[in-house]
């Protein structure tokens, strides 16, 4: 799709190109929500801080304008990218607006929008299921009547899927987009998950609408204007956000950070680098006049957002987006359960997530919810599919010293297990990693991972790790089976006990922490 070029993947996010007629625009992006009637920071300020392109109300122009064609770029004097919203919103809120479907499409046309939006019915967060659903039909209905406007316009246009936060609804939207010939898929988000921090609603409907929606086209989600939920939203395939928060949290005197939000009355420093935080303190802030405070915060707010889209981005660029995820998720309670919800939806990160990227940057394991890495989850699916083969004799060493090939644990097997046994018969066993032979040990990310002090892994870390074994063995379907246990470290000796219930052969090693130590 010529308008649509993707120049980069990790997990299901995408670096992309977003060709319209006014410029380009790099995915993930989000178009601030700017009002030309009453914008505190100019657009200009915008720009600078790496913005191209901003959201404007297409409905409130046209009431301004009394329904007068005006060039809406030179209007609001910006002739970057220009995404305009066709009053959904207002619906919403108002029940209803002076203005039909076809009638509010064609303005945009008119108008010179870059991307628009058909008039949608917002499905909230109050309406029950039967409500939502012929909210949902509506929008179709009206995404089917304007097709004839929009198929000869040079504008990209987004169809809404509506239906959030009822999980089945945003299915069956999803499902059905792909009759619809338009060029952005938009989810509906309601408002208020994000003002309560309910994220892992939010983390579950973007997973569905991605996972059931054309994977070629860009998702869009209406409302997300926060740096803390930026990330895992991305993760899943959401490419482009809007939204007017930073200028509305400034305007309540609220401080954005890259995990949470805090009110500039409370706080003692900034803990940030931007131009605002650089010049003020918070009392200074505080005691500047009502509209240059709103400015300045609101400067900040749009910093923190521009920020976090360049962090998510070159995180996406260093296959290292998951490893991102894992630090920002113990910032907030809100974010930890997020996670807990994106891990349900591994299959689908793992679909678009590329088996290699170039440079090689190193796998990073932070913890034991690094096992949940997706490229961890294929490395090890990968070993049990290709590398475990049947084999007569095995010996399975602990997997404690990189290059794991070379690692001295290999001198510690006594000569008479050894005997007959080559570099074939030796596989080690790690907590995160799993189960994989000596052959490969000098392979990604076998070599090229860092993780914490591997010998202060919990305990608990051996239960899993023992079914793993359990099913090489099965698969492997040795002769003989031997396991070294390292007395001093806690989850080789779980594992060694556990295993030797079992009747497999373990074999005691002491003294090798102090040995290497």
């Amino acid at each position: 799709m010529s308008y649509y070029e993707v120049r980069g993947v990790d997990l299901a996010a995408r670096i992309a190109k977003l060709r319209t007629k006014s410029g380009v625009v790099e995915t993930p992006y989000l178009f601030p929500v700017v009002d030309p009637a009453r914008q505190e920071v100019d657009l200009g300020t915008i720009e600078s801080l790496g913005f191209i392109g901003v959201i404007t109300n297409a409905y409130l122009f046209y009431r301004r304008k009394r329904g007068e064609v005006i060039d809406i770029h030179r209007a609001i004097n910006w002739d970057k990218v220009l995404m305009t919203d066709s009053g959904g919103y207002q619906i919403l809120t108002y029940g209803d607006i002076e203005v039909d479907n076809r009638d509010i499409v064609l303005y945009q046309k008119n108008v010179g929008s870059d991307i628009g939006v058909i008039l949608d019915v917002p499905t909230g967060s109050h309406m029950d299921v039967d409500q939502a659903l012929a909210a949902v039909e509506e929008t179709f209905k009206r995404a089917l009547e304007v097709l004839p406007i929009i198929q000869d316009s040079n504008t990209l246009w987004v169809l809404p899927l509506q239906g959030a936060p009822h999980k089945e609804l945003v299915a069956y939207s999803s499902i059905r987009s792909w009759r619809y010939p338009y060029h952005i898929n938009a989810l509906g988000s309601p408002t208020v998950l994000l003002e309560k921090y309910k994220y892992s609603i939010m983390i579950e409907i973007v997973a569905l609408t991605r996972l059931y929606m054309p994977p070629n086209k860009p998702l869009h989600v209406f409302g997300v204007g926060h740096p803390m939920i930026i990330p895992f939203l991305v993760a899943l395939g959401a490419d482009l956000f809007d939204s007017a928060s930073y200028i509305l949290y400034a305007r309540d005197g609220r401080y954005m950070t890259s995990n949470g939000t805090k009110r500039i009355d409370e706080l003692s420093y900034l803990p940030c680098a931007c131009s605002t935080c650089s010049k003020y303190s918070p009392r200074e802030l505080l005691e500047l006049p009502k509209d240059q405070f709103v400015k300045e915060l609101a400067l900040h707010n749009l910093h923190k957002i521009s920020e976090e889209l360049r962090r998510v981005k070159q995180a996406i660029v260093e296959g290292r987006l998951w490893e991102y995820i894992e630090e920002k998720k113990n910032s907030h309670p809100s974010l930890r359960e997020a996670f807990e919800v994106l891990k349900k939806y591994i299959n689908l990160l793992m679909k678009y997530t590329p088996r290699s990227k170039t440079p090689v940057h190193s796998l990073l394991i932070s913890d034991y919810e690094s096992r949940n890495n997706p490229k961890v989850i294929r490395f090890k699916h990968d070993a049990e599919e290709f590398l475990w083969k049947p084999i007569d004799k095995v010996i399975l060493l602990p997997a404690i010293e990189k290059p794991y090939g070379e690692s001295a644990i290999i001198k510690s097997i006594p000569a008479e297990i050894a005997s007959g046994v080559d570099v074939d018969n030796l596989y080690f066993y790690h907590p995160i990693l799993g189960v994989f032979p000596a052959l490969v040990s000098n392979t990604y990310p076998l070599f090229q991972h860092e993780e914490p002090d591997i010998m202060q892994y919990p305990q608990s870390m051996c239960i899993e790790l023992l079914h793993e074994v359990m099913r090489f063995i099965d698969r492997a379907k040795p002769k003989e089976a031997i396991l070294l246990a390292l007395e001093e470290i806690e989850w080789s000796k779980c594992l060694g006990e556990l295993l030797s219930y079992r009747g497999l052969h373990v074999h005691w090693v002491r003294g090798f922490r102090a040995a290497l130590q």
